[in-house]
């Protein structure tokens, strides 16, 4: 607060709803009780690492540009603001509780915020047609399917190979073939084993899948209430987690997959889903990913400290991390809003890309890197690009409190003078094919 003295846009957009005044901490509990839906527009004291749907959010202390409530929030349309003077947050603690119109805007560098009161001056009919305005388009989905095996190199990997495994592990494969001595080398594992996982039988006499399909059949319109969502969403975690059981035969593949990787260091599991990374659907932040050790499931018990964390006193197995990255697909905020943007569930899972983890204790820094194009009368086409990065292992993606990061933004006019007649950019020693 001390450096941000003016109000910020970290997403533009406009929302109807009413005003809803909460501390952070009790962002969650509020909206599991009905105190907060998806149709209000949140007013809070610090956005946590990550938040529920809400139709605008409004904060007074300061949050990072790239953080994926600021993605989430960009990609939806819905708009994501910082009030910075007292005069403004005083006027807003006035409005809580009453109906109004919000809309910033970001020009040329410069944020400017609205709130109206609307209440009085929308009809029920009017409101319902305004409303009906921000329903997002239906999502270009490339459905699951079977890759014939469980696993396969990610140096391989295309993004027309997203049907088999998912969004992070297929875009990984150019991180492979282009950087191969900056990035760490990586397999993927594929929805194959995510189906049979899926097709187990439980002691229910129900396969997994059949139970969870059960178990979400009254939760098929959006919004659901959200009380009896989130128990059975937890219910089903629960059950991929401590019920679920990969075979020996699903193990033995596994930790065949696994040979190359040192069984005494911590190997990260990270979720890669079909359903994320669209073009109107990036499900920043939705899913979750885990570490494991190899030798834990190797070692013949079951008891800890983990073998290659010796701060862990229980085990950390590779199938116990795999299975956590299976149960967050039905994390709240995934189911809501694959309910939200009606995307069906018979199409989407989780796949799972598999590499060396970078303890915190090593890591010098991370960040966020974004390149768009934009258009205007004034300035023509530009390539822009903007650098979001927190020293050490300070989370930029999913930070707590107010940390700050350092924002670097670069113009290049310039790059967009190579585009070809033939509809080609060429950019160094790679080709992109450009958007039609």
């Amino acid at each position: 607060q001390r450096w941000v003295t003016a109000d910020q846009v970290y997403a533009s957009g406009w929302a109807l709803g009413r005003l809803r005044v909460l501390p952070a901490t009790q962002i969650h509990a509020a909206y599991a009780d009905g105190r907060l839906s998806p149709r209000d527009i949140l007013v809070t004291d610090g956005v946590p690492a990550e938040v529920p749907f809400l139709s605008g959010i409004l904060t007074t202390v300061p949050a990072t540009p790239n953080s994926h409530v600021a993605i989430q929030a960009q990609a939806y349309g819905i708009p994501f603001v910082y009030v910075a003077g007292p005069a403004g947050q005083a006027h807003l603690a006035e409005l809580d509780g009453r109906e109004v119109v919000l809309q910033a805007t970001l020009r040329s560098g410069f944020a400017r915020v609205s709130v109206l009161v609307a209440e009085e001056a929308l009809s029920a009919a009017l409101r319902e047609e305004v409303l009906a305005l921000k329903q997002p388009p239906l999502p270009k989905i490339l459905p699951m399917a079977t890759y014939g095996a469980l696993s396969a190199p990610v140096d391989q990997l295309h993004p027309a190979d997203i049907r088999f495994f998912g969004g992070k592990a297929a875009h990984f494969g150019l991180l492979r073939r282009t950087i191969p001595n900056d990035c760490p080398e990586a397999f993927a594992l594929s929805f194959d084993l995510w189906m049979a996982f899926m097709g187990q039988t439980l002691p229910s006499g129900r396969t997994l899948a059949e139970e969870i399909q059960t178990r979400l059949a009254a939760h098929q319109v959006y919004p659901p209430d959200i009380t009896t969502v989130r128990q059975d969403l937890a219910a089903i975690r629960d059950l991929i987690t401590h019920t679920a059981r990969f075979t020996t035969e699903q193990q033995a593949a596994i930790t065949a997959a696994l040979a190359p990787f040192d069984p005494l260091r911590r190997i990260r599991f990270r979720s890669s889903s079909n359903a994320e990374d669209g073009e109107t659907f990036s499900a920043a932040g939705l899913y979750d990913s885990y570490s494991g050790c190899l030798a834990d499931d190797l070692d013949g018990d079951t008891s800890g400290p983990c073998r290659c964390d010796a701060t862990e006193t229980n085990e950390r197995g590779v199938f116990r991390a795999i299975q956590k990255v299976y149960a967050s697909f039905y994390n709240d905020n995934a189911f809501l809003e694959r309910l939200r943007y009606g995307i069906d569930e018979h199409d989407v899972g989780m796949a799972v890309l598999v590499h060396y983890s970078t303890p915190d204790e090593y890591e010098m820094a991370n960040g966020v890197a974004t390149v768009a194009t934009e258009a205007s009368a004034d300035e023509g086409t530009q390539l822009k690009a903007k650098l979001v990065t927190q020293k050490g292992a300070v989370s930029v993606t999913n930070p707590e409190g107010n940390a700050q990061p350092e924002v670097v933004e670069a113009v290049a006019p310039d790059w967009l003078q190579v585009l070809q007649p033939s509809g080609l950019v060429p950019l160094g020693s790679q080709v992109l094919e450009w958007p039609k």
